[in-house]
């Protein structure tokens, strides 16, 4: 379920590219599910699409509530540890902290 820090960051580039594209041209058919073998991965793409839909009052998809999509363990993706990850823990938006996944507030916000 780790990633290395290359998986990571090239995985973030996606992500960070996707978010920026959507908000530009915001179109259902972009909230499609994709093939994402790293579990955590995909749960984390799962919830960035789930906010995404709500951010623009779009129906979320169906895809996005599969249970392959929610993590058992939870997952703190990044550099983060000690008390950090509590910090985590309290402000991760809803779509990620179902999945089991912990980061911070504002974590698709765009400066």
């Amino acid at each position: 379920m780790e990633m290395t820090k290359e998986e990571y960051k090239s995985f973030w580039n996606k992500i960070i590219y996707f978010v920026d594209d959507f908000r530009r041209e915001p179109v259902e058919d972009k909230l499609r599910e994709v093939n994402i073998e790293n579990q955590m991965a995909a749960a984390f793409y799962a919830a960035v699409v789930e906010v995404l839909a709500k951010e623009k009052k779009m129906p979320v998809p169906k895809w996005v509530y599969h249970e392959k999509y929610y993590l058992k363990e939870p997952a703190f993706p990044g550099p983060l540890k000690g008390e950090y990850r509590i910090l985590m823990m309290l402000e991760t938006p809803l779509a990620f902290k179902t999945r089991n996944i912990f980061v911070g507030a504002n974590i698709l916000s765009r400066c």
